[in-house]
């Protein structure tokens, strides 16, 4: 979501906090909007100053982060799948890896801080019992597996593109 568009009144951002608290989003980002020439808002009047959209962006953010937590600690004690991505960038005491809701460097992490059965490798899928909850992260412990893990299959694309039949017609993909 964007804060500060111009001619955001106080009352619509009201209204946009009232909509998240309502909707209660799994995850939310929230972005500043930013003055530049070359697009066509630049040429809109009602501009919202710099410090309102800062103390905007920080009021949603805060209302998500209460929202994130919340959900977060009603997965405690659930069972999760997760790709085991390695040790961790912050220590080497615990491990990171995803769940499939959660999107590399836009999402919090899951950190592993134990398992059962086979020492995790980067690649594998596991599953995954949710002990912690944080604002964004998780932590859990990696269970057993029965079988060997799961590879990681690469995706198929949704569209082949193939090259026009008529160069000077263009193709456009939705």
């Amino acid at each position: 979501m964007i804060v500060g568009f111009p001619g955001e009144t106080a009352q619509d951002f009201e209204e946009l906090c009232q909509f998240v608290e309502a909707a209660r989003f799994d995850r939310l980002g929230v972005f500043s909007y930013s003055d530049e020439d070359t697009s066509a808002s630049y040429h809109l009047d009602g501009k919202v100053d710099g410090r309102t959209i800062y103390n905007r962006k920080r009021r949603l953010m805060g209302l998500q982060r209460k929202i994130a937590q919340a959900r977060n600690r009603q997965l405690i004690g659930t069972e999760t799948s997760i790709l085991v991505e390695g040790l961790s960038k912050e220590t080497d005491l615990l491990w990171e890896g995803r769940m499939p809701t959660q999107a590399p460097e836009i999402d919090g992490v899951t950190f592993i801080n134990d398992f059962e059965g086979a020492e995790p490798q980067p690649g594998e899928i596991r599953r995954l019992r949710i002990t912690e909850a944080h604002d964004y992260d998780l932590v859990g412990t990696l269970l057993a597996s029965d079988t060997e893990s799961v590879p990681i299959a690469m995706p198929v694309p949704l569209v082949q593109l193939k090259p026009a039949p008529n160069p000077q017609i263009p193709i456009h993909v939705l």
